[in-house]
């Protein structure tokens, strides 16, 4: 009983971000096959799923609409797996895109919105960037399935792919992957504009907040 009166006080945005954090640190690290081996389509699902919990109020038409598209992103993630097709992947790819801007505006709102800067809002904050990592990742993974030439991985594993979204984001860059054609040099850089104006906004926007609620 403790056990689960302890869960249900943490906060709801704190799902997402395990889901997020199985799919940066856990799966790449049993994943050693294919791009569309299990566990590429099996993480994208638990991401899609724990998405839903970033709404605070339960019984609006937001979280309608997020669960139906979250139910079609799925059955595409799913149909990937089963039938490679570059039709189903971009039919795939934009329900995922549009499931997780989403998201992303949801949660973006909620913390304009806020007002005091406490666990729940650093998480979604937290949450805001990583998912943009994880469109990243998506992107990469169409754009490599479409043209095995665009990005220079060294093998065909999930695990390149999320490493290599994530490293770009973060702006670190070794070097090791890059991208070879236009279409994967222009995401890259469009991702990694879009990570360092999320910091430089949202974290000016938390700061603010903080500093506002401790003079009042």
């Amino acid at each position: 009983m403790r056990i689960t009166q302890s869960i249900k006080k943490l906060p709801s945005h704190i799902y997402l971000l395990l889901g997020i954090f199985f799919f940066i640190f856990v799966f790449p690290l049993i994943d050693h096959h294919s791009i569309l081996d299990i566990f590429g389509p099996f993480s994208y699902s638990i991401i899609l799923i724990s998405i839903l919990s970033v709404i605070e109020k339960r019984k609006t038409r937001k979280l309608k609409v997020l669960y139906g598209l979250v139910f079609v992103s799925i059955f595409f993630v799913w149909m990937r797996y089963f039938t490679p097709d570059d039709t189903i992947n971009i039919i795939s790819f934009i329900f995922n895109i549009i499931v997780f801007i989403n998201a992303s505006v949801i949660m973006i709102q909620q913390i304009i919105k806020s007002d005091k800067v406490d666990p729940k809002v650093i998480i979604e904050v937290i949450n805001g960037y990583l998912l943009i990592g994880v469109m990243f990742t998506l992107t990469n993974t169409l754009i490599w399935e479409l043209n095995h030439d665009s990005i220079s991985v060294q093998s065909t594993g999930f695990s390149d792919l999320v490493y290599y979204s994530f490293i770009t984001l973060t702006t670190i860059g070794f070097g090791d992957i890059a991208p070879q054609t236009e279409w994967a040099k222009m995401i890259s850089v469009l991702f990694g504009l879009t990570g360092q104006l999320y910091l430089t906004i949202i974290v000016a926007l938390i700061i603010g907040k903080f500093l506002n609620n401790k003079n009042n």
